[in-house]
Order: C-alpha cells, then structure tokens, then sequence
C-alpha cells in the first residue's frame, strides 16, 4: 500500500513513518504539509491511502477531502486529528473520508483503522458508532453547529482562528460578500450576535485548536 502523509508537524510525520517501518508492506511514498504539496505528491506518485490532517496551513484537510475524492476516487483517506472523533468523525466520513482516528491512539489502533480502510471498510472507534452515526435528531444534546453546512463549518473554523474575510475568501477562492454571507447564516444558526461570540463558541466546542 503505498501511503502519502500529509501533517504540518514534521514530528507527526516522523512518528508516523517509525511505525509504518515495520510493515514491509506499507509504503511512504511522499510526505505534505500542507494541501499545495499534498496535491503536487498525488500528481507524482501512485497513492493508494492519504493520512490527512485536519488543521493544515492555509485551505484545511477536512476542506480539501472533497477535491481529492473528486479528482482521485480511488484513493483512501484516513483523517488522522488532535480533535476527538466525536467532534468531527461523521463529518469527514460524510465528506468522503474512508476512517477518522484521533491523534491519542495507539500505533496498533493506527495500523488497525489501515487494514481495515485497505479491506474496503470504513473505520471509526467502535464504541462511537451508535453515538455518532444512530444518532436520533430529537436528541437534545445535539450541538447546534452540527446543522451546519460543509462549507459553514468551515468558514466557521477559519473565522474563529482569526482569520478577516478577506482572507478567508482568498483561502477558499470565494468573494468577500459570500464570505459574508455565510458568516451571517452562521451567526444565525448558532443564535450569535458578534464575532467574538463565535470565536468563544467554536473554542469551547473544541472546533479549533487551543493554544
């Protein structure tokens, strides 16, 4: 299986390549770190399986899984996160993700979410399927970000790590007033008035990272 890493931590991706080392089958092929080299490593090399990061510079790898699937079908990708499954695993298998693993697992459960992806699964941790995917919408402790559209969801993400919407629109290829537009649909849907509300709240959600 050959394997393309893509994660702006070179320490991530040297922990990664360690453990890959031992499996005489599972070939890194190219590393990213970012999605304009993760592209560029896709057009070079045969790739059967992506580990994709979600908060990359620039454009998010949760953002681009949509490019890859439409240009790259064939390709398996294994969302690999510092954020816990059970705030964004549906969402990226939503998105076309193969598996979601958060960054706390073991290197067994690594190579594990890889056979099984390999075997033509899908991987999640057990244990969060029924909470994640049988999830009844009359459920109350539904957070209200969860009806938030792919692409609200990632304006959101953008807005709360301080990005202006001019860069935002820059980052996504947009224009300003779409950019504006999606911020005033998210303030509506999450019932917040100011961005700084919005900020808060994508911080105590655990949408972005805390530094």
């Amino acid at each position: 299986m050959n394997i393309v890493i893509t994660d702006d931590h070179e320490i991530i991706r040297e922990g990664l390549k360690k453990i890959f080392a031992k499996y005489s089958d599972l070939n890194i092929v190219a590393e990213a770190s970012d999605v304009k080299e993760l592209a560029i490593a896709l057009q070079n090399n045969p790739t059967d399986l992506i580990i994709l990061d979600v908060s990359l510079p620039s454009k998010s790898g949760l953002d681009f899984i949509k490019d890859i699937r439409q240009k790259f079908p064939e390709i398996k990708i294994l969302v690999f996160s510092i954020f816990p499954e059970e705030k964004f695993a549906k969402r990226a298998i939503d998105m076309g993700a193969d598996g979601y693993l958060s960054k706390n697992a073991k290197p067994s459960e690594i190579i594990s979410a890889i056979r099984k992806i390999e075997s033509g699964g899908k991987y999640i941790k057990s244990e969060l399927l029924e909470k994640i995917f049988l999830y009844s919408p009359k459920n109350n402790t539904e957070k209200a970000h969860e009806i938030l559209s792919d692409r609200e969801f990632e304006v959101l993400r953008l807005l709360a790590k301080g990005n202006k919407l001019t860069q935002i629109a820059e980052l996504l290829g947009l224009s300003v007033n779409t950019i504006a537009s999606y911020k005033s649909r998210i303030q509506e849907k999450l019932n917040i008035k100011s961005t700084a509300e919005l900020i808060r709240y994508a911080i105590d959600n655990d949408l972005v990272e805390k530094y």
